[in-house]
């Protein structure tokens, strides 16, 4: 891995990034392209009619950093970008019909599903004929287990849709889906630079480093409170990306573990959906996902960033540690 040119890539990709926010919010607001907030969501109020689709903010540079610096010899991060931003624009078509409808209800769900899915067929054909024996890493165990042709199509559909909606439910604070998947990707770094993932290194590690910048740079207007939102154009993106380098890069377990606080946001809403539907009206949480269940219970939207921001650095050192000693 060439860490100097890396580095230098989140320096670039976060200078980007912060003078497209500069110039990309004044102009949302300018077109009025607020968040409607749900009225079930009592306790974000005061944020209705923030900016939405600030997501463009950290999108724009990585499509640009790649595009000029990344060498792309490396096929399978050209469909990184390629399908990150097919997700993305899923998710802008979301956002738009939120906007237009002045309503936080945009694509029915079974329209996003069908988008989600078709775009992560296309992915599991291209990832399948790259790894045709299904090579990918076993956390704690630091190895690397074959599971097969059908075993890696079949794990790629399902991370892909797991990983794009958990993100999604993620971002409900000001600053929380950026700092975790920021760290998420800070620890992909150094567990691929301790691994063996073969030729393709390089270039994965330039890519997840343009995202690392262009993230920095996003929550330069995100942190609480936030100047605008990533909208489902940004988490979708974002999602798309984490599943898919994570998987390219044979580390799709990983996101079991690195990306805990992803799959209980996820957890979280299925438990409760499925618990409120046989208990015929009865909640396990306040609210979910489960980061809106602990601001009903009084904990300050900063301490809960912080709270999951502080889980994700712990089980990334974890899986660092296990590849170093195991």
């Amino acid at each position: 891995m060439d860490y100097k040119a890396d580095l230098w890539l989140v320096l670039i990709a976060f200078v980007i990034a912060v003078v497209a926010g500069l110039f990309l919010i004044p102009w949302l607001r300018k077109v009025k392209a607020g968040q409607s907030i749900l009225k079930y969501v009592d306790m974000h109020a005061a944020k209705a009619g923030t900016p939405t689709m600030g997501g463009l903010i950290f999108i724009l540079p990585i499509i640009l950093v790649g595009a000029i610096f990344i060498n792309w010899d490396t096929p399978l991060c050209l469909i990184v970008i390629v399908a990150s931003c097919a997700y993305g624009i899923v998710g802008f078509l979301d956002d738009f019909l939120k906007i237009k409808n002045h309503q936080n209800l945009g694509l029915r769900p079974y329209q996003k599903i069908i988008g989600q899915l078709g775009i992560a067929l296309l992915v599991a054909v291209f990832y399948l004929r790259s790894n045709p024996s299904g090579e990918i890493w076993v956390p704690f165990f630091n190895v690397f287990w074959q599971i097969g042709g059908v075993g890696i199509f079949a794990l790629t559909l399902l991370i892909l849709i797991a990983t794009t909606n958990a993100v999604n439910l993620t971002d409900g604070l000001d600053g929380l889906a950026g700092t975790t998947s920021l760290i998420y990707l800070i620890f992909i770094y150094v567990i691929i630079a301790l691994t063996d993932i073969g030729a393709e290194i390089t270039t994965v590690g330039n890519l997840i480093a343009v995202a690392i910048g262009s993230l920095l740079g996003y929550l330069v207007f995100n942190t609480k409170k936030a100047s605008v939102f990533m909208g489902d154009t940004g988490s979708l993106f974002l999602g798309g990306f984490i599943a898919m380098i994570s998987l390219f890069s044979g580390l799709g377990f990983a996101l079991l573990f690195l990306g805990i606080v992803f799959v209980w946001s996820a957890l979280s809403t299925i438990i409760q959906v499925v618990f409120f539907k046989i208990s015929k009206g009865k909640r396990i949480f306040l609210m979910a996902p489960f980061h809106h269940h602990l601001e009903k219970t009084g904990m300050h939207e900063s301490k809960i960033v912080a709270v999951y921001a502080v889980v994700t650095i712990i089980m990334g050192i974890v899986l660092v540690l296990s590849v170093m000693y195991v």
